[in-house]
């Protein structure tokens, strides 16, 4: 945010120190402006996202669990033109993060031990987290997201884009090839900065690894990663398979 509002400025701490306030505003009013892009999302505490099915590994970002679609708290017209300006055209327009299923391998998992979101390391505390959801623009593409790939967090698309890991349940062993992916307006490149609507992801050919995934309990994940291989090499899980949980 570039500006501050008087209202909200008075209640900021001194440059580089932190601080949590309230300050109440109404309706209609400015209280802060940006040229670029800003992150932003609206909590609401009477709401709890069902798709996080253990809200105890959010503690350390707890507001996570009140996150609904933001569009939802706009009044018209301002909903609308800043619909008319989001990517994504499926709803809810606004995006979802909860894709939690218990007893399938859709939504979002943490390491054992590795005190869930908040993780063990705080410089890196995504390492231990694991997501097997959709995609924010098009949630028609299956995106596995991992927080250590060889050393850096990873998101990568699925060879085949199936099977829909919603569908997937405890005993099923998976084994899902790594595509990467880009998005395409109709069967051109899109540039990542003009604004079009009806983008599709789709995957490339090139697969860069293979992750075998098997729930061994409604709230348990077999987790091995084989960076480099593809399917025909990978025989089954080995003594490095982790155990993720949720």
């Amino acid at each position: 945010v570039d500006t501050l509002s008087e209202t909200i400025a008075g209640a900021a701490p001194p440059l580089g120190e932190y601080a949590n306030v309230t300050v109440p505003v109404k309706g209609g009013e400015i209280i802060g402006t940006y040229s670029g892009s800003v992150d932003y999302n609206v909590i609401d505490t009477e709401e709890v996202l069902e798709g996080l099915i253990l809200p105890e590994s959010y503690e350390s970002e707890w507001w996570k669990i009140h996150t609904p679609d933001p569009f939802d708290y706009f009044s018209e017209p301002i909903r609308s033109e800043l619909v008319a300006n989001c990517l994504r055209t499926a709803e809810p327009v606004g995006g979802k993060i909860d894709y939690d299923i218990d007893g399938r391998l859709v939504g979002t998992w943490f390491e054992e031990h590795t005190n869930g979101y908040a993780g063990i390391d705080r410089d890196r505390y995504w390492a231990g987290h694991l997501s097997v959801a959709y995609d924010h623009i098009d949630p028609d593409h299956i995106v596995i997201s991992i927080g250590d790939y060889r050393g850096e967090e990873k998101q990568a698309g699925v060879r085949g884009n199936a099977p829909d890991p919603a569908e997937i349940g405890v005993g099923t062993l998976v084994v899902y090839e790594l595509v990467q992916y880009d998005y395409y307006d109709r069967d051109e490149l899109w540039n990542r900065s003009s604004l079009v609507k009806g983008l599709t992801a789709r995957n490339s050919d090139c697969v860069i690894g293979v992750i075998l995934l098997q729930l061994i309990g409604e709230r348990t994940l077999k987790v091995e990663i084989f960076p480099g291989n593809n399917a025909s090499e990978v025989s089954g899980f080995t003594e490095n398979a982790k155990v993720y949980e949720r």
